[in-house]
């Protein structure tokens, strides 16, 4: 039996890495794993490598760290960060597989709530903070957890966890911002205003002044004018801005936002000046300020909802202040009618406005065209609000066919979802949103859950009209399985009144629930040949799983001369990348040896 490493050079891997140097431990880490196989060693490697910012080595060692110690909590969190820096949403289901393999790793319960926090995925992260902060207590951990709870509309729950848990009088930006959206706009002022005289911090006071505003409204302009003097921050001039105008001061708003433009020239800004110009009657410079600004924004770069806000508004603006006929010349006189999807969208929005339906629909239809995402999801609102359902039904099939990043898939969910009655009639739709959401389940936001769920709602509700209990039985119960924590718009009892009049109108017992049948393997019951057509092998990628198949072990140096060239090791990390993507084991890497790094084959 070959002897382990020496613990004294496993020490100094480790005390390389912890010093910086991850080239040199991961060069002592491979010496020492080509004469015997040791995790913890293996674990540094992979360490190294990803310090090394080596992301796909990393991954590739992790991964088969996975599969050999899958109850591991740590690997799989190491795993997720590795993804993470990827960029790879699957990070999230990695850091949820550590939480559930062992709930006391710290480490990888913040970074999941921390990931779905980035996510805006608030709700999704309550149970984690709770979690953090009743088991220890840290300060930080009760901010997180306050400004969720807050952002996830249960300020009043923040403002008393708050309350009633922290110890002494500490402030806290988020406290004060629960106050705030609680109502509570005194003690929300009082709390900013002790931090902001601490810190200084222009965000602190941006909060303390709009409490103060609701507190005490005649004495905001004051306090707003006051702080800029001392700091003239963007946010602020904005906020004064606003408060202004909603006071019906236009022209000290138009001032203020004059020297914000100065500040920051954002087209939202710009785009209020124009507003309020016109709402002092100022038509000419109005009309030239909001041509000057459309002219701009078509010119940028595209940022689509500031171009939709500004073509909007202007829209309205010309509305007012022409004939239909010269408001419509004039609009498309400065709007591309070319692939601009927002152009086209307003274009579309235009006539359905002025009653001109099919002219409407012949726009619309240009934008579904010109992009099948952003410009068929209003071509479908469009057919739906005028009864066409099928071609409703038939436009967001392909968009679901085709939409591949998670936050488009979203977006089509969330729209899809949207209006429950057509969903209702469209069974294709539904099955088709059931099907693409439940393929990415281990990584759907909260959001993203209750879309599935009210898809399963609908399913339901549909099997239950058609007397087929034991699928209305069986929709109910996977509705409530995705179903997230703090539901907004689809809720348990949904189901169970679904299920209590399923059980009322059922003849006899018809079992939904049935024990599991084994899995067969991956990769059971098919040829090798099957499986490489299966998952698109280039003829390189081919020859190494024909070699490794006949030979079962081989190394570089082995592959190298098979090729006729040294990309092997980029090939093979391609090669587990997609085998991986199919759900598929097919080579594994045995550590190094003189003649490079060994592979086994280990496919069916």
């Amino acid at each position: 039996m070959t002897p382990a490493p020496a613990e004294e050079e496993k020490k100094e891997a480790l005390a390389l890495y912890n010093a910086g140097l991850y080239a040199e431990s991961l060069a002592l880490c491979t010496r020492l794993l080509e004469t015997a196989r040791d995790t913890a060693l293996e674990i540094l490697a992979a360490t190294n490598l990803f310090s090394l910012g080596k992301l796909e080595d990393a991954e590739v060692h992790f991964r088969d760290l996975a599969r050999r110690m899958p109850d591991s909590s740590h690997i799989h969190s190491y795993l997720a960060k590795v993804l993470e820096q990827e960029g790879d949403d699957n990070a999230i289901a990695e850091y949820a597989a550590a939480v559930r393999l062992d709930p006391a790793n710290q480490d990888a319960l913040r970074s999941y709530a921390a990931g779905l926090v980035a996510r805006n995925d608030e709700r999704g992260a309550l149970p984690a903070l709770k979690h953090l902060w009743t088991s220890g207590k840290r300060p930080d951990d009760l901010r997180h957890l306050t400004a969720a709870l807050t952002r996830s509309g249960r300020a009043d729950e923040a403002c008393a966890l708050y309350t009633s848990e922290r110890a002494g009088r500490v402030t806290s930006r988020e406290y004060a911002e629960a106050l705030c959206a609680a109502g509570r706009y005194r003690e929300a002022a009082d709390e900013a205003r002790g931090l902001y005289n601490e810190t200084r911090d222009p965000g602190i006071l941006r909060v303390y002044l709009a409490a103060h505003a609701h507190a005490d409204a005649a004495a905001a302009p004051a306090a707003y004018a006051s702080s800029l003097k001392e700091v003239p921050d963007p946010g602020i001039y904005l906020d004064y801005t606003l408060l202004l105008r909603e006071r019906g001061e236009c022209l000290r708003a138009l001032a203020t936002v004059k020297k914000l433009i100065a500040l920051d020239s954002h087209p939202r800004y710009r785009l209020l000046a124009c507003e309020l110009s016109a709402a002092l009657g100022d038509h000419a410079n109005a009309l030239k300020e909001y041509e000057t600004l459309v002219r701009d924004e078509l010119e940028a770069p595209a940022v689509p909802e500031a171009l939709r806000q500004v073509l909007r508004s202007y829209l309205r603006y010309i509305s007012q202040q022409f004939q239909p006929e010269d408001a419509r010349k004039r609009f498309l006189s400065f709007v591309p009618g070319d692939t601009n999807v927002v152009c086209l969208e307003e274009t579309a929005r235009m006539y359905r406005e002025l009653g001109e339906t099919d002219e409407a629909k012949s726009w619309y239809y240009r934008a579904y065209r010109a992009d099948y995402l952003n410009g068929g999801l209003p071509y479908a609102e469009f057919l739906a609000t005028g009864g066409d359902d099928r071609e409703c039904e038939k436009v967001l099939l392909h968009i679901l066919a085709n939409v591949r990043k998670p936050a488009d898939l979203s977006k089509v969910a969330a729209a899809v979802t949207e209006n429950n009655a057509a969903l209702q009639r469209m069974r294709r739709l539904t099955r088709q949103l059931i099907r693409r959401l439940e393929e990415r389940r281990q990584t759907l936001s909260s959001n993203d859950r209750e879309c599935l769920a009210a898809a399963y709602r609908c399913e339901a509700a549909d099997a239950l009209s058609r007397d087929d209990y034991a699928a209305c039985m069986y929709n109910c119960l996977c509705g409530i399985d995705v179903l997230p924590a703090y539901s907004l718009t689809c809720h348990a009892e949904d189901f169970l009144t679904l299920i209590n009049r399923t059980k009322e109108l059922m003849l006899t017992f018809i079992p939904v629930i049935t024990p599991a049948l084994p899995e067969k393997t991956a990769g059971s019951g098919q040829t090798i040949q099957e499986m490489m057509d299966r998952m698109a092998l280039s003829d390189p990628e081919q020859k190494i799983v024909t070699f490794l198949a006949m030979h079962k072990r081989a190394s570089e140096t082995d592959l190298r001369r098979l090729l006729d060239t040294r990309r092997v090791a980029g090939i093979i990390n391609i090669l587990i990348r997609k085998a991986k993507a199919q759900g598929v084991m097919l080579i594994e890497k045995k550590g190094m040896s003189t003649e490079g790094e060994v592979y086994e084959y280990c496919g069916p």
